[in-house]
């Protein structure tokens, strides 16, 4: 794989066992909780590669999968060849491809990643204190409870928003309209999160 000459820069610092910031590799920002994620509360979209930096790796492989990419992996930007087993514990700190690039479904997705608590990442996250509730209308509905849960919250359900009844069996589907409680607030996780969902054929203006 070729490497921009900034990404070899950081290689070279991780073999030589310099510590490098969390946003060094694409000169972003260093990252945050996963709900700063600069696109954690954008959709994904077919054949485009999403923006999963700062995003816990849990979170991005489903970002990267409801793309349409199935060949993902991932590298330890320690350089000491670690494989995460929880995943939600690890954070993204750089990808490739970049962001915004399209690409056919079988182009390989790599993440470099870092524990959280790592130096030069960052501290693991707390995800039982209170927080806001993402925006998540106009994702799928695997995406969304995805997005949810990497917030801390866990207690999510989904309901037809035509009145029909009709059951979210495979939930990538269906598309997110409305939510409540809405966006934003300061909401204890334990809070039940209802997502309002149509198939996506009915989708208006997503």
């Amino acid at each position: 794989m070729t490497r921009a000459p900034g990404r070899l820069l950081v290689v070279a610092a991780v073999v030589a066992g310099i510590a490098v910031p969390a946003g060094a590799a694409t000169g972003g920002a260093p990252c945050g909780a996963p709900d700063q994620a600069p696109g954690f509360e954008s959709p994904a979209r077919p054949g485009v590669v999403p923006q999963v930096r700062c995003m816990d790796l849990e979170l991005a492989r489903d970002k990267v999968r409801v793309a349409g990419f199935t060949r993902i992996d991932w590298e330890d930007g320690t350089g000491r060849h670690r494989r995460p087993i929880e995943y939600r514990n690890w954070v993204v700190t750089d990808q490739s491809p970049r962001p915004g690039t399209a690409a056919a479904s079988r182009t390989g997705v790599t993440l470099r990643v870092l524990a959280y608590g790592d130096r030069g990442a960052p501290p693991v996250p707390d995800r039982s204190r209170a927080g806001r509730v993402p925006k998540v209308v106009c994702f799928n509905l695997w995406e969304a409870a995805a997005t949810l849960r990497s917030a801390g919250f866990t207690d999510v359900v989904s309901a037809d928003a035509t009145g029909r009844g009709r059951h979210q069996i495979i939930r990538r589907n269906w598309t997110v309209t409305g939510q409540t409680p809405p966006p934003g607030g300061s909401w204890r996780k334990s809070t039940r999160i209802t997502l309002r969902v149509v198939r996506q054929s009915e989708r208006p203006g997503c």
